[in-house]
Formats: structure tokens, C-alpha cells, sequence
């Protein structure tokens, strides 16, 4: 929400709702705060109902005001020549009735507008049941069961709430799942041959081209070859704080792991601890953003710790230039370069 909206005391959803649908109709609303309002129509379907209530209240509105206080210059004057001084008044009351019947077309055209709209995010949001997310882009959605999804960019999936199972198919990308408890429908979520089964817990999946990594945050997860696996393993179960990772080749690696920090990656937040390389940390940037990064071989291979928000790759490649004194270059609108430019003899030499 703006500013305006997100003012203290905070406004209920009926009041943002309405403020919303003033400003709307207004055309007070810039681009970029049409785009939030159509974020804010998707949060919830709750936004949505107060939004069409408030709809009809409007319209019931117009109608009223119109049936009180508008009446038909025209049939009256054909009735009794007025004097040219009454003449001129009613000319002017016409005039306004005209100006009122036009405020009335531009507002209906205005709510057919934002109806469509509303339809639009109704449509998009639950109806198609698909998810997709670009570059730099973390989207939430709540599922009709009570169960919600995050997913972090360039994630790509599936979901059918059914009256046996809850399916999600993924076929790419990053997602933290919250599942409301429903021991009756297993909340299942298929990606890459590997079937993950749950009931009510918080866990993470993210598919990669040559791997599934899955980790449990809360509760137990069952991970096994999914019925159309080309790559059969052993199932695995899941408790707080473990990590399976599932590849083409070998059996599936267990680990333990900090489910925080691996939540707080999903969520769009990346921590590097002791161990990790700058190479390390342009990769994960990488995999998030429009914008990549290159590094050469030797600032790559220096080690780093440090927390940055995974939509700034800008901010994060003039941190390594200030701590290694590596330059820092924009080679175009989708390229940085930190250090210098590395020839094929540089690489095979290193």
C-alpha cells in the first residue's frame, strides 16, 4: 500500500477498499500505484469482496442521487414558455443535468473498468490455478484449503485444490509451502520425478536443472520417486532442520541445516557465512535477477560473509568492489563486471 493508505492508525480493509476505489475513480492513481492496487485486489479474497461490495454501494449511490435531485428540464419546458430570464436559468440547470449525466457515464465506465480488473486478478489468481513469477519478483498466495505459497523468481507452477488431494506440479524455481492440516487430502507437490507428501508442516522446494532440493522447516515431509520418476531412490522422511537433495545420479544427500536462514533465501533475504565465496554469492544473485553479475576467477574465489537483499545485485557487486578493490563495471542494462575482464588462457591457467 502507499503511503496514504498505510497511514497510522491503520485503515481497516473495508476503509482500503474503499479509498482505493475513490482513487480509482478519480484517476488519481500513477502507473506504478495501479499495479500495487491490482498486488493488493490479489493478497487476499477478501480484498476482492469488499472491493465489489463497495462497488455496489457506489452504483446504488449514483442511482439515488440522480432519482432526488435530477428531473427533466425539457418535459417542463414544453409545457409553459418561460420568460427569457427563466429561460436562461433552465438553460443553465440543463446544462448541469448534462454534466451530472456525464459524471454518471464516466463513472459507470469507470467501475465496468475496475470490475473487469477485479475479474481479471479473480480469474488469474484462483480460477487458472498457475503461478509464475519473473525476475526480482516474490509473490504469496493463499490457497483456498488455507494453505499459502511463496514463491521467489522465475518460479513456474500448478496448483488444484481437490476433494482427495492438494496437487502442486513444479516445473521450476523456489516456493516455501505453509499446509493447513487435512489429514483426509495429503498435500502433494510433484517437481522433476520426486513426489514430496505432507499433511500439515512448512517446507521448501526448489527445482533446479539438474537437481530437487527439499527441506523441512516445521513438521515431516515423506520425499519418494514420483510415479513417472525416471530416477528411482529411496523414499526419504523429513524432520525439522534436515535437507534432501535428489540429483540424476547417486543417492539422495541428507544434511542438517538452518531452516531460518534457508527460509529467510526464499523469502528474499541472502546470508553468507564462513566457507562461502564471492562466486558462491554471484551465483545465488544470478539466479534471482534480470540483472547478472560477472566476476573474474580470483575476486570470485575470495571468501565472504555478509547479509544483502537478493533484488539489489547493484548494491551487493559495490560492496565487493569497496572490500577487494575489484572495479566494478555496468557493461549494459543485464551485465556487471567486478575485477577484471578474464581471457580463455586466464581460466585454463588459474
Amino acid at each position: 500500500m502507499t503511503d496514504r493508505i498505510d497511514e497510522n492508525p491503520p485503515l481497516s480493509i473495508p476503509e482500503q477498499a474503499a479509498e482505493w476505489l475513490l482513487r480509482w475513480h478519480c484517476g488519481d492513481l500513477t502507473i506504478a500505484e495501479r499495479f500495487e492496487y491490482l498486488q493488493w485486489l490479489k493478497t487476499s479474497p477478501v480484498h476482492i469482496a469488499e472491493t465489489l461490495r463497495m462497488c455496489r454501494l457506489y452504483s446504488w449511490l449514483e442511482n439515488t442521487k440522480l432519482k432526488l435531485f435530477i428531473t427533466n428540464e425539457d418535459s417542463f419546458s414544453n409545457v409553459v414558455e418561460l420568460p427569457p430570464r427563466e429561460r436562461e436559468a433552465a438553460a443553465t440547470r440543463r446544462a448541469r443535468t448534462v454534466g451530472l449525466w456525464k459524471g454518471r457515464i464516466a463513472a459507470g465506465i469507470a467501475a465496468i473498468a475496475l470490475t473487469g480488473a477485479v475479474s481479471f486478478v479473480v480469474k488469474t489468481s484462483w480460477l487458472d490455478h498457475r503461478l509464475q513469477t519473473h525476475a526480482s519478483e516474490w509473490r504469496s498466495v493463499p490457497l483456498s484449503d488455507g494453505s499459502s505459497i511463496e514463491a521467489a523468481p522465475y518460479t513456474s507452477l500448478r496448483h488444484v485444490i481437490g476433494e482427495e488431494r492438494r496437487l502442486i506440479t513444479m516445473a521450476q524455481g523456489l516456493a516455501i509451502f505453509r499446509v493447513a492440516k487435512d489429514r483426509s487430502r495429503p498435500f502433494l507437490v510433484e517437481a522433476g520425478g520426486v513426489e514430496v507428501r505432507a499433511t500439515g508442516t512448512q517446507f521448501t522446494v526448489e527445482r533446479q536443472p539438474d537437481q530437487i532440493i527439499v527441506m523441512v522447516r516445521e513438521g515431516s515431509v515423506v520425499v519418494s520417486p514420483s510415479d513417472a520418476a525416471a530416477v528411482k531412490f529411496e523414499r526419504v522422511a523429513l524432520t525439522e532442520d534436515w535437507q534432501v537433495t535428489i540429483s540424476g545420479s547417486g543417492s539422495p544427500k541428507l544434511e542438517r541445516v538452518d531452516s531460518n536462514q534457508a527460509f529467510r533465501r526464499a523469502q528474499g533475504r541472502l546470508n553468507f557465512e564462513v566457507g562461502d565465496t564471492i562466486q558462491d554469492a554471484v551465483d545465488q544473485f544470478n539466479q534471482f535477477n534480470a540483472i547478472q553479475i560477472e566476476v573474474d576467477h580470483a575476486t570470485g574465489a575470495r571468501q565472504m560473509r555478509g547479509s544483502f537483499d537478493a533484488i539489489d545485485p547493484l548494491s551487493f557487486a559495490a560492496s565487493v568492489e569497496r572490500a577487494t578493490g575489484s572495479p566494478m563495471v555496468r557493461e549494459s542494462d543485464e551485465l556487471v563486471r567486478i575485477g577484471r575482464r578474464e581471457s580463455h588462457t586466464d581460466a585454463h591457467t588459474d
